[in-house]
Parts: C-alpha cells; sequence; structure tokens
C-alpha cells in the first residue's frame, strides 16, 4: 500500500478540524452580538421615558411549554393595541409554530 490515501485522510481530517475552529469563532462572535444587542434593548426598556402599556387590559402573547399550562415561558409582547397583538402573535407563530 502506499502513503498518499493516508496522506489525503489526514489533510482531510485537519481540513474538518479548520473548518470547526472557523465556526466555532464564528459563533462566539454571534454569541458576543446577540448579548450586546439583548443588553442594549434591556437599557432601552428601562428608559423612564418609555410608553407605558397598561397590563390590566393589555393583549399578551405568550409562549407556554408544551405540556399544557404549568410553565410560562415568556411573555412574547404585551401591547394596548389588538392589530399589534395580531401582528405579534403571526410572528410567534412563525417564530415558534
Amino acid at each position: 500500500m502506499t502513503d498518499e490515501p493516508e496522506e489525503d485522510g489526514q489533510l482531510y481530517t485537519l481540513g474538518l478540524i479548520e473548518e470547526l475552529r472557523d465556526d466555532l469563532r464564528a459563533f462566539d462572535g454571534a454569541k458576543d452580538e446577540l448579548y450586546y444587542r439583548i443588553d442594549r434593548a434591556l437599557r432601552e426598556l428601562a428608559n423612564p421615558n418609555l410608553h407605558d402599556v397598561n397590563l390590566v387590559t393589555a393583549f399578551k402573547i405568550e409562549l407556554w411549554d408544551r405540556y399544557g399550562r404549568d410553565h410560562l415561558r415568556m411573555v412574547i409582547a404585551a401591547t394596548s393595541s389588538s392589530a399589534i397583538a395580531h401582528a405579534a402573535f403571526d410572528a410567534a407563530v412563525v417564530q415558534y409554530g
């Protein structure tokens, strides 16, 4: 047997490892970007001049666990506008449906 197939296999494996390393770096960068976007949104929510949503009369779009209404996973939207609530519901169905 010649050494050529083994060398090609080693080069292929090294190429896969390099791809994995590059993908992990890209993932790390995306994770950092997401963290900063969430942090910025949370700081905006802390703004005292933010429009108040009356949660008593608001429409809420909520995501519950799949096993029943035992555990609320997140509130996706809360608004006093039925049109915005419908749009948020449609978007949630596409995202989580």
